[in-house]
């Protein structure tokens, strides 16, 4: 009998230590498992890896700028430039087949003009369109007005373009920016809507201004002449 309970207690300690080992080894690989769930996630939650899916200049450059960092490369752009004349009318160009999205603005005074500079990336330039308000502007996907509080508005219109990643957030942050130069007094993104996006830009005055599109990266320069 002290034989038979002996033998009885090393099978249950024998047991005991298999159990053990098995839980040990669970438990490793639930550990390894979360591990990888936490950071799949963290990946694709957008707030860690942002940077990485967007350019540097999609936080956009505060509305005042000691120079104009697309003014230099202006002269060194590709050869298919476009680059227009000034007038107070209407400037379009059309590009058939391009889809786009715009990934900054930045603004800036200089010598005699404002330039405000939207930032497309390696993405094309896309067709645009740029005129003088002839009334109030509206929220293209509402029709609501929106009151820039300037004596003139020049509007952008971009064709095929959003001002969005696929997951709907935003890649220019500063949507609604007061802008303090002689010129430019404001400027509001007022559509961003099935491949359109609008740029009201609020002036003090409807002054002559041009439009040149601009290489490497891909960017459209919207100049307004400064009063004498």
């Amino acid at each position: 009998m002290r034989g038979l309970g002996m033998g009885m207690l090393l099978l249950a300690a024998l047991a005991a230590g298999a159990c053990g080992d098995q839980g040990g080894e669970l438990r490793e690989v639930t550990q390894r498992r979360r591990g990888e769930v936490d950071t799949s996630s963290t990946a694709s939650d957008g707030a860690v890896d942002d940077t990485a899916r967007l350019p540097a200049f999609v936080a956009d450059t505060p509305p005042r700028v000691q120079g104009d960092t697309a003014k230099a490369d202006s002269a060194k752009a590709a050869a298919n430039t476009v680059s227009t004349d000034w007038t107070a009318g209407v400037r379009e160009t059309s590009h058939p087949g391009v889809s786009t999205t715009l990934r900054g603005l930045r603004t800036a005074a200089n010598a005699g003009f404002d330039r405000m500079v939207l930032d497309f990336g390696d993405d094309p330039v896309p067709g645009w369109r740029v005129e003088y308000a002839n009334g109030p502007v509206h929220q293209c996907g509402s029709g609501e007005p929106v009151e820039v509080g300037t004596p003139a508005v020049l509007v952008a219109r971009l064709r095929y373009t959003q001002a969005h990643d696929d997951a709907g957030r935003g890649t220019i942050r500063q949507r609604d920016l007061p802008l303090s130069m002689p010129v430019m007094r404001r400027m509001v993104i007022i559509c961003d809507f099935e491949g359109e996006v609008e740029i009201a830009i609020g002036t003090s005055s409807s002054q002559p201004f041009r439009v040149t599109e601009l290489g490497n990266p891909s960017r459209l320069a919207i100049d307004i002449q400064q009063k004498p």
